[in-house]
């Protein structure tokens, strides 16, 4: 399948004409329409979730999982299996010797495995956060005054008389890296691209030393433009150092910061990195994936669609920095990930990061996405865009064990991680490991070694430090000094919000505190009446010049029009952005065929 909608992609770019191919917006031939309408359909992504009987497992009493000890060094994971595009009721995943997956789904077995049932929980891959600054990750969230900023340089630098963010220090020690590392770990993450890291625990996929995958790592770029000292432009592309394109023509992945505000200074960037004209570079490669942009106009989506690139999402960073957040709706079949950003904007873990994009997407996007398509985001998607999906994102034979345990007793499948609570996670493996979980359980569980137990909101669970890292959490605790804690029990203290405000009209654009009302009903400050996107929010923003986007003039706006920039010669938009059907591209970058 990812071989086929690979082809189909291939077919595409290479329709199109070099005059064109430089605008990001050109006609294609109709043999290529069908050739990617097809793949899509093999693809079958758009679909639920199969649901798939395996068996009945039976229960467990005063605690989620139960442990036969086995002999021969395998584990057989037994729950509701959470595969790609499947679920497996009363499934089963067979971990071998080598921290592979040799079985997943109905019928694996093992005479002399460990058995690990656990027959009111969601076995899921482990969550893959995209994008991190884990170096900054021992800071308490910034306070919050109400204002918010145009541009990332804005609250970075106070430019353009805004107050400037509280001082967030970087420099985490090792100490401090490895217990945000835990912090991590314990939401059910298995690998972060970090920008940093420190050895053991979670993944740190831009790291050589410390991605353990044997494949090569992607680069993370948070200037592209070299403008790290605030330079801001509204036009042309005179900035300091914009990295080359042929610079990273060899990159397994590319994640560089493109756009990151809502006006002109931040829509030019992306204009200077998607075009080699007047003196840009053309940044947007098959292997590029953008980090916390959000200042797009709804054509330059298309230019990152028919250039096979991603977006990797922080809602939760942006809305507190900006009111405002990605138009994901009118991204279309674009790949998305999810990532935290850092602790200061952001949020504390992937929990809280799913659960915002889970809110976000029922209040304010009239639920574009279903919950399978936001697990995927932290899971497939953001292996593919992180340049890991030959190894992990899926619960697939062959790929690595990473993978994570939920109690489904209260929330069923999907639920049961996008609003989990820290005790709801039950067990964590990376590549067949126990590194977390329930105490009992790990425990149980032949040659674990030596684990602190640490309360969890009224449940024991246990940290496996001392064989990972040398340590055990009380020496890594003392160690870490002051630092933002590890889970809290309910709302985080002083989390950044997920609701959309902006209390200052700048060129034009609307005010708003994010109340859903009768008469608007998605909150962004337009009365229905008078909103081209009634139930999706779509404020005018600063870069809009007083307009809601409405590119094709049909009076529908562009984050709830189905085909919002037809494509030129094919009737009614056949593969417009918005295109309802949407589908990852895993294994674009690295890639076994499952």
């Amino acid at each position: 399948m990812d071989r086929s909608i690979r082809s189909a992609r291939l077919a595409l770019a290479a329709s199109k004409p070099a005059s064109e191919t430089a605008l990001g917006l050109p006609p294609i031939g109709i043999s290529a329409v069908f050739a990617l309408i097809f793949a899509l359909a093999l693809a079958g992504s758009a679909r639920a979730a199969e649901e798939i009987q395996c068996g009945v497992l039976a229960p467990v009493v005063d605690r989620a999982c139960d442990v036969t000890a086995g002999t021969d060094g395998q584990i057989l994971l037994q729950g509701d299996v959470l595969a790609d595009g499947q679920i497996y009721r009363g499934g089963s995943v067979l971990v071998d010797t080598t921290g592979d997956i040799s079985c997943s789904g109905c019928g694996c077995s093992a005479p002399d495995a460990t058995v690990i049932r656990c027959p009111e929980s969601v076995i899921s891959p482990g969550l893959i956060n995209a994008y991190d600054h884990i170096t900054f990750s021992q800071n308490a969230p910034a306070i919050d005054t109400g204002e918010r900023y145009e541009q990332r340089h804005d609250w970075r630098a106070g430019a353009r008389g805004h107050a400037p963010l509280a001082s967030v220090p970087g420099g985490a020690t090792t100490n401090q890296i490895r217990w945000a590392e835990l912090r991590q770990l314990m939401s059910g993450t298995t690998a972060v691209s970090s920008s940093g890291g420190a050895a053991g625990l979670v993944r740190n996929l831009d790291s050589a030393a410390n991605q353990g995958l044997g494949i090569p790592t992607h680069r993370r770029d948070t200037f592209p433009l070299g403008d790290s000292s605030g330079t801001q432009l509204a036009t042309g592309c005179a900035y300091p150092n914009i990295r080359t394109s042929a610079s990273i023509a060899s990159d397994a992945g590319y994640l560089p910061v493109i756009a990151e505000g809502i006006d002109d200074v931040a829509h030019n960037e992306f204009l200077c990195t998607s075009s080699a004209a007047a003196g840009g570079q053309d940044l947007l490669q098959p292997q590029t994936a953008i980090g916390k942009g959000l200042g797009y106009e709804t054509q330059d989506f298309q230019t990152i669609q028919w250039n096979g690139a991603g977006l990797i999402w922080s809602p939760r960073s942006n809305l507190r920095l900006y009111g405002d957040t990605l138009r994901v709706t009118a991204a279309g079949p674009i790949e998305i990930a999810i990532g935290t950003d850092w602790t200061a904007t952001g949020s504390m873990n992937m929990l809280r990061e799913l659960s915002c994009v889970d809110s976000w997407n029922h209040a304010y996007l009239a639920d574009h996405f279903s919950q399978e398509e936001i697990w995927r985001m932290a899971t497939k998607t953001a292996a593919s865009l992180t340049a890991t999906s030959s190894e992990i994102g899926t619960l697939a034979p062959g790929r690595v064990a990473d993978l994570a345990i939920f109690d489904a007793t209260i929330r069923s499948d999907y639920d049961a991680i996008l609003n989990a609570q820290p005790d709801d996670v039950i067990l964590v493996m990376r590549a067949g490991k126990v590194l977390f979980g329930e105490e009992q359980t790990v425990n149980d569980v032949p040659n674990v070694g030596s684990c602190d137990t640490l309360d969890v909101c009224g449940s024991d669970r246990a940290a496996c430090l001392s064989s990972e890292i040398g340590v055990t959490l009380a020496a890594l605790q003392a160690g870490a000094g002051s630092v933002y804690p590890l889970f809290f029990c309910g709302t985080p203290v002083e989390e950044p919000t997920c609701s959309p405000q902006r209390s200052s009209s700048v060129n034009g654009s609307t005010t708003y505190d994010g109340l859903t009302t009768p008469g608007d009903l998605d909150g962004d400050g337009l009365v229905n009446a008078g909103d081209n996107c009634p139930s999706v929010f779509n404020p005018v923003r600063p870069l809009d010049d007083g307009a809601q986007p409405d590119y094709d003039l049909d009076g529908l706006g562009d984050e709830c029009d189905p085909t919002p920039v037809p494509e030129p010669g094919v009737a009614g938009g056949l593969l417009g952005i918005g295109c309802i059907v949407t589908v990852g591209v895993a294994g674009r970058r690295f890639g076994r065929v499952a």
